[in-house]
């Protein structure tokens, strides 16, 4: 048998507790009696009902809570319910409630049970309810929750189901801590069954996602339930990646020191404990991805049931056709009825440099505050003065071809053919113009072979406005 199944049965006692406070309700539901109308009595969610009552009190601190409060609160919940009694048989309920939580003679509950860990036949003793204190004078005594009662309240709420995995990962560290590695690798096992629930419920949720969001309302409760899903699973990866190191540490530090044979099973268990914590968070990424993707989701399910909501109530004929021709619209009413319904407008000149970056547009700037834009900078693996020199040579030519100066100094060795073929006397001027005005000049027709060319359009679309410093001396 395997070692697994050896500690099947580890902590039998305590788990036969945890169940045995339900006890209580299931025998609350097997009493058989009926109200003045002879409808059954449904004791099983008046105990329940009780339980929650007894907990209300002690938030709101309340001292005394007898059993004629118990049953005046019965009674209130009871308006047009399903028992019909009066105020005498809501006391009696009361009273057989308080009974079967806990006994009027004041002896705890019992059961009894075998225990297949330690191969003995043993009890339990516990109790829901337990007197607080007591009114002589009234013979009126005051209950409230025990420990026990309040943990069969929070049993029967799963306060912490989502927070399941976390529970699992800090005991995991604990058992870790203290050398429990059996029990680390049985923790490791409820996280594999937990994250595969969890999966089973994304899927779930992926499909109410893609069938439920019809309104703006839904949109943002599943967009408001998938980003807490989504925060909560990136808490566990972190932690389940520092459990992951905390494991090769120990790993580590136990292949130091083996030197017999229980040293060498440890070693053993802890590289099994890696590997399948490895596994699960594995698996737990998956999850993570899986919430992006369903964010996604509802994201496009959104868009699709609105997009088909506005086909069904929207009537081109009726919405559109019809208002322009019963009634006359001003041409500027009219051309806003109608944009929807037209083409975008569709920019057909642009810039090389946007195939490589977005343009940044800067303002300009006076005084200490001035940023010039310089030019590329030279490789490293060119003569750096040589290029740098050239480089601002052949930004001076480009420039040159593309204005016309004011003076003849401003044209000074600048070939007036080459500018009329370039500007012809238009107020813009395309790249293509440029490129084929300088492939039709000998002189220039090697500046396209070069690489200060391009870096001259990059440079501009980029950096734009340029601003030549004051102290170039070109």
């Amino acid at each position: 048998m395997s070692q697994l199944l050896e500690k099947l049965t580890s902590g039998y006692r305590e788990r036969v507790n945890r169940l045995a406070i339900f006890d209580p309700l299931y025998e609350l539901s097997r009493k058989v009696s009926k109200d003045q109308q002879g409808h059954s009595i449904d004791w099983f969610s008046l105990g329940l009902l009780a339980l929650l009552f007894f907990f209300e009190s002690m938030l709101a601190r309340r001292r005394q809570t007898s059993v004629i409060d118990l049953a005046e609160y019965i009674r209130f919940q009871n308006k047009a319910g399903p028992v019909v009694t009066d105020q005498a048989g809501f006391l009696k309920i009361a009273r057989e409630i308080i009974t079967a939580f806990r006994d009027a003679s004041g002896k705890r509950k019992t059961k009894s049970f075998y225990n297949w860990e330690t191969r003995q036949q043993e009890t339990i003793y516990y109790s829901l309810l337990e007197v607080r204190e007591s009114d002589l004078a009234r013979n009126v005594q005051y209950y409230r929750l025990t420990e026990r009662g309040l943990e069969l309240i929070f049993a029967t709420k799963e306060y912490f189901s989502e927070f399941h995995i976390s529970i699992n990962q800090l005991l995991l560290r604990k058992q870790l801590e203290k050398g429990e590695l059996n029990g680390a690798l049985r923790e490791i096992d409820e996280m594999r069954v937990a994250v595969e629930e969890l999966h089973r419920k994304i899927q779930q949720l992926g499909n109410e996602v893609q069938r439920n969001i019809i309104s703006h309302q839904t949109q943002d409760k599943y967009m408001k339930l998938l980003a807490d899903t989504y925060s909560r699973l990136a808490r566990e990866h972190e932690e389940f990646k520092e459990l992951y190191h905390f494991v090769l540490d120990t790993k580590n530090r136990l292949g130091y020191q083996i030197n017999s044979d229980k040293e060498r099973q440890s070693y053993n268990l802890i590289i099994l404990i890696a590997r399948e914590l490895d596994a699960v968070h594995h698996q737990h990424r998956e999850l993570l991805h899986e919430s992006i993707s369903l964010k996604r989701k509802a994201l496009k399910a959104a868009q699709d049931s609105l997009y088909h909501a506005g086909l069904i109530s929207f009537s081109f004929n009726q919405d559109i056709t019809s208002r322009i021709v019963t009634s006359p619209l001003p041409l500027g009413m009219l051309a806003g009825l109608l944009r929807p319904f037209l083409g975008t407008y569709v920019q057909k000149s642009w810039s090389p440099g946007e195939l490589f970056a977005a343009q940044r547009l800067g303002k300009e700037e006076t005084g200490a505050d001035r940023q010039l834009a310089g030019f590329a900078e030279a490789d490293e693996t060119i003569e750096t003065v040589d290029f740098y020199r050239q480089q601002r040579h052949n930004f001076k030519v480009i420039t040159g071809l593309l204005r016309i100066g004011d003076t003849p100094q401003q044209n000074r060795g600048m070939s007036p053919s080459i500018q009329w073929k370039i500007i012809n006397g238009k107020p813009t001027i395309c790249l293509s113009a440029v490129i084929a005005a300088i492939q039709a000049n000998d002189d220039y027709r090697p500046l396209l072979a070069q690489r200060s060319f391009y870096d001259y359009w990059l440079l501009l679309h980029q950096r734009s406005p340029l601003i030549k410093d004051a102290g170039d001396s070109e």
